[in-house]
């Protein structure tokens, strides 16, 4: 039998990874042929994919690149940097002044958790001081000198006096000196090979994290929202954009880079590099689970394993916060096990419980979905583990008591925040959710119901669930087989026999279902799912290396092979990772912008603000604008038009040129930008005001309000690009826009109107 697991387990691994590795990448854009990619298109370029990235062959023609560009992202290292070592003083300070013992906890675990819980202080210290219109660096700087300054204080305070705090200090130096001079590790140390494994990973997450977006959703709101605080100086209800009325826990530590850089686009990048750090923190915490129960060796495979999943290198070059939401994650689950540990050692737990909701409000407070993946089931667990224990007379209810009120506070220390802050503004803790019960300023029925439509799942067909479950393993463009195909090991071998694994398992299997049944199923939202799931597979790989030895590097390097070099690939994400940053700046403006970079030259000559209609990816614009986003009232709705009562229902006329000229002199609009193709897209999945149409825009010309479209703006689509749906809804929306140029068939995609 002992010879018999490990080679169905590896006979596993080889049916598993060639299934995975034969799967088509649904993103991936067609090849000539029609056809989509598979992984082993990919495997076919590997070897150039790697040695491109070791020695790339220079274009002539291409921006300047090079490794003499590297000092240019010093300054975002610098301000990252700063931010993780003010988070660290601040989690660190606060864990002395809670009297939490590193003996009790662990010495590692004591620093991560300390770093976690800065991270989100750090956050929270943001909202305060822009909530107080103190969006400035001499405001931050004497902050976070309040805070290292509190942090040495608490230090010296537990040594018992500043002299035996200094000295211990010294006494820690010299002997992490002692220790790193007198190491010998040879090669076949996990820290050795890990490290080795690692390394190109994290450099190639921080170099692309140190470069502009072209993310949709991260210019629009990511992005947008921390520069429109930034730019006015305080944090403040924007009406024409529900998303920063979410929660923004990452958002913050954006726009913390912004006032620390002293610029909102810069500044931005540097956001990003703090942001970076989540992953390789993640996989840290992946290990300090593992290694609690399952040794050092499983560990370093956990943290390997998910560091090297495409999706964490995704999620960190574009600056989704899907990554805070996963460190969150991770963070509250060792927290729960530091817990539980201590409660069966009949150890102090007041620290770690309060801890381990704070972590747990942190997670909902990167994003709503994280009450459902983390607040909630982690709560529930630790409820049920009391509960067992006073059935079991181990515990009385008082304790239970002590302990909800130790963990509630905590996460509401953390979360609590963000509902005040919407209960104040909105008049809903939770706006825009929840409407039928709290209601909300700027909000209604319909707003309500296009919301539920866009942000809901469209069906719950149970045939449906084993497909999702294949997409989730296998055929997502950026999941690694060593997730799946070694947690599925871990749960043969463990799954009745060890606890964890048992909780971890249905832990898992509620953060696929809730993804599932809750959300629109857009796959990044079940990002989270991987720090668990990393775990799993950690303890999986290594139970296999103990029965494997040294032939345990073909199924573990195999994969990690491809994964970087499909990281380095444009499928991943913007990737010219040493090139000069100006350049990066100008040429991710023109891939996802090129009308706002037009208006960034045209209205240098034509001062005053831009309305925009459609558009809302406005990160990049230079000049002052007014827009709202597809769940937002439209603005130029609202400014042309009105409702009226003989015309059928949700049908609005036009206002009077006098009072459209009016309205957009008191907003001194000199500009109407109309993005045609966002309005496409909206219309074909969101829905949009069935009030923009070109002819709108002909009444105004009429009136003389504005003048023609400018003709300098060659924004159009071919029309053959066209799908069916997107063809038969312009026929019968706004069939002015299909124009023909030289004898073919175009789309209208944008116009840019002067305002006379």
């Amino acid at each position: 039998m002992k010879r018999f697991l490990p080679l169905v387990a590896c006979l596993w691994l080889v049916a598993f990874y060639l299934f995975f590795y034969s799967q088509e990448l649904p993103n991936a854009q067609k090849k000539e042929n029609g056809q989509q990619p598979t992984r082993w298109d990919v495997w076919k370029e590997v070897d150039y994919f790697l040695l491109e990235n070791i020695a790339p062959v220079r274009d002539e023609k291409a921006p300047p690149s090079g490794w003499k560009y590297l000092p240019e992202r010093t300054g975002f290292l610098l301000v990252a940097l700063s931010v993780y070592w003010v988070a660290y003083c601040l989690g660190s300070g606060l864990f002395h002044l809670m009297r939490g013992k590193i003996k009790l906890i662990g010495r590692l675990e004591w620093h991560a958790l300390s770093l976690a819980v800065g991270l989100s202080g750090v956050s929270l210290i943001t909202l305060g001081l822009g909530l107080l219109g103190l969006l400035n660096r001499f405001a931050f700087l004497v902050t976070y000198a309040g805070i290292i300054l509190f942090w040495a204080i608490m230090h010296a305070k537990d040594a018992g006096s500043f002299r035996a705090w200094i000295g211990r200090i010294n006494s820690s130096f010299l002997l992490m000196y002692h220790k790193v001079s007198n190491a010998q590790l040879p090669l076949s140390s996990p820290r050795i090979w890990g490290s080795a494994i690692l390394l190109p990973f994290l450099v190639a997450i921080f170099l692309g994290a140190m470069l502009p977006s072209i993310d949709f959703d991260v210019k629009e709101y990511h992005f947008g929202g921390p520069k429109e605080f930034y730019q006015a100086g305080e944090i403040h209800f924007l009406p024409h954009n529900v998303y920063t009325s979410f929660p923004f826990l990452t958002e913050m530590l954006t726009l913390t880079g912004m006032v620390l850089y002293g610029d909102w686009y810069w500044g931005a990048v540097a956001g990003k590099a703090i942001l970076a750090g989540f992953a390789p923190l993640t996989a840290w915490f992946v290990f300090l689970f593992i290694r609690r129960r399952w040794g050092e060796t499983a560990g370093w495979l956990g943290a390997i394993i998910h560091l090297t999943i495409p999706w964490t290198y995704r999620i960190s070059v574009i600056a989704y916060t899907e990554g805070g939401l996963s460190f969150y994650l991770a963070a509250t689950l060792l927290a729960s096990a530091v817990t539980i540990d201590l409660l069966d050692k009949r150890k102090a737990t007041g620290a770690c419980l309060l801890c381990t909701g704070f972590l747990a409000g942190s997670a909902a407070a990167c994003k709503y979905p994280g009450l459902v993946s983390v607040t909630i089931p982690i709560s529930f667990f630790i409820l049920g583990y009391y509960l067992r224990s006073v059935f079991k007379k181990e515990r009385t209810w008082k304790d239970v008591g002590v302990a909800a009120a130790l963990f509630i506070p905590g996460t509401l220390l953390s979360f609590g925040p963000w509902l005040a802050k919407n209960m104040y503004e909105t008049g809903n803790p939770v706006y825009p959710l929840l409407y039928s019960v709290f209601g909300g300023i700027d909000w209604d029925d319909q707003l309500d119901a296009k919301w539920k439509a866009a942000h809901s799942p469209d069906h719950h067909h149970l045939s449906n669930l084993w497909t999702s479950l294949i997409d989730v393993t296998s055929i997502n463009d950026w999941q690694s087989p060593l997730v799946f195909g070694f947690s599925v090991i871990a749960m043969g071998i463990y799954l009745r026999r060890n606890r964890t694994i048992f909780w971890l398992s249905l832990y898992l299997a509620w953060l696929f279902l809730s993804w599932w049944t809750l959300t629109h199923r857009i796959d990044r939202f079940w990002v989270p799912m991987l720090p668990a799931a990393s775990i799993l597979a950690g303890v999986g790989a290594g139970w296999l290396l103990s029965k494997m030895k040294g032939y345990f590097a073909i199924p573990l390097l195999i994969p990690i092979i491809f994964n970087l070099a499909f990281i380095t690939t444009e499928l991943c994400g913007y990737n010219a990772y040493l090139i000069r940053l100006n350049d990066a700046k100008r040429i991710t403006a023109n891939i996802t912008s090129p009308e706002v970079v037009y208006l960034n030259r045209y209205t240098i000559s034509r001062p005053g603000r831009v309305l925009c209609v459609g558009e809302a990816e406005l990160f990049d614009a230079e000049f002052e604008y007014d827009y709202n986003t597809v769940f937002d009232y439209s603005l130029f709705a609202y400014w042309i038009g009105q409702p009226d009562p003989d015309l059928p229902e949700g049908e609005w006329k036009n206002r009077s040129a006098k009072e459209i000229r009016e309205k957009l002199s008191s907003r001194n609009i000199s500009t109407i930008l109309v993005n045609w193709q966002e309005i496409l897209r909206y219309r074909t999945s969101y829905k949009y005001t069935d009030f923009v149409t070109p002819k709108r825009f002909q009444y105004l010309q009429d009136e003389k309000i504005i003048g023609q479209p400018l003709e300098r703006t060659p924004f159009y689509r071919e029309a053959k690009t066209l799908s069916d749906q997107q063809r038969t809804e312009i026929e019968n929306w706004a069939p002015e826009l299909l124009i023909e140029i030289d004898g073919k068939p175009y789309f209208i995609t944008t116009q840019i109107f002067p305002v006379l």
